[in-house]
């Protein structure tokens, strides 16, 4: 675990600026979900996405260097859900989903990318930048996700996870800060997490064996612990900004040393309002989902859709 905390590190630093501030700002600075004042006269929501598609291809014939052809495409959706009353009720929710393949030569095509997030948020507001909070996260996928081997040259291939196999729900209780839309962070320091798998993955596990953390003939795990979860976005230079999000659990009922960590960073290079470029690396450790850092990099230029 010692290697993964320097991730750690970078992730509760890049959440810079949480200091407390004078309260008298004016209202135009403040954050959208802001306690409003009674010149808003009543309740205010808002709801916007987009939607990114990344395409690279490559086509090769009679080409004595020779080359492979090959097609991959990603698409990526997000969508936001806001709403605030004069009350200091707040209420912000989000769905990300991408998905992706991947096909060369006369293989079959392959997934290459496939992650489904919701995530919920209701707060009562105790200031300009603080929240009383509850917040609601699942995480799963859509398609099934496949293991492929060689027998004797024959590629074969294992299913072994699918629509909600797992999916993960975290519930957490505690407090939200939101500086304005590019810095917030959310301290819950009692969490619940439930990991949901079909039973038909742990029915024929050998007697120790787990199925993302899941024990042989059961369908469920249930944890209690406590989670930090932020978002920070930089702007680099002109164009280019880098936005990273984090979320951190530890269990208090089982092997607390034991920290997941997940940081999902992207720079975004704008060329204009259709086109632009994203790196993005992903990394995951959840020793109760497989015990080695998982890590997801994609790259492309791609085409933006506004909703």
């Amino acid at each position: 675990m010692k290697k993964h905390l320097s991730i750690l590190f970078f992730a509760l630093i890049s959440i810079n600026g949480i200091s407390q501030e004078e309260l008298t700002v004016p209202i135009d600075s403040l954050p959208f979900d802001a306690i409003i004042s009674s010149t808003f006269g009543g309740k205010r929501i808002k709801y916007y996405g987009d939607i990114k598609l990344n395409l690279n291809q490559a086509f090769f014939e009679n080409w004595i260097s020779g080359g492979e052809s090959s097609f991959s495409g990603f698409c990526n959706l997000n969508y936001h859900f806001n709403y605030s009353d004069r009350k200091g009720w707040v209420w912000y929710s989000y769905i990300t989903y991408s998905v992706g393949g991947n096909k060369i030569s006369n293989n079959k095509l392959k997934k290459a990318d496939d992650r489904f997030e919701l995530n919920t948020q209701l707060g009562k507001q105790i200031n300009n930048y603080w929240n009383y909070s509850v917040n609601l996260n699942l995480r799963t996928q859509l398609f099934p996700g496949y293991r492929y081997y060689s027998i004797d040259n024959v590629t074969k291939q294992e299913k072994q996870s699918q629509f909600f196999s797992p999916a993960i729900f975290q519930l957490g209780l505690g407090w939200y800060y939101k500086q304005n839309k590019d810095t917030w962070i959310n301290l819950s320091p009692i969490t619940s997490r439930l990991i949901i798998v079909n039973s038909a993955y742990t029915r024929d596990l050998a007697e120790g064996k787990k199925y993302f953390g899941v024990k042989r003939g059961e369908n469920y795990e249930l944890y209690l612990g406590a989670a930090i979860n932020g978002f920070k976005k930089f702007i680099l230079m002109q164009n280019v900004t880098m936005e990273s999000k984090f979320n951190i659990y530890t269990n208090f009922l089982k092997e607390m040393k034991n920290v997941d960590f997940e940081l999902n960073t992207a720079i975004k290079m704008k060329v204009n309002n259709r086109l632009s470029s994203n790196f993005i690396i992903h990394l995951l450790y959840d020793d109760d989902l497989i015990s080695d850092l998982q890590i997801r990099q994609l790259f492309g230029v791609g085409f933006d859709i506004y909703l």
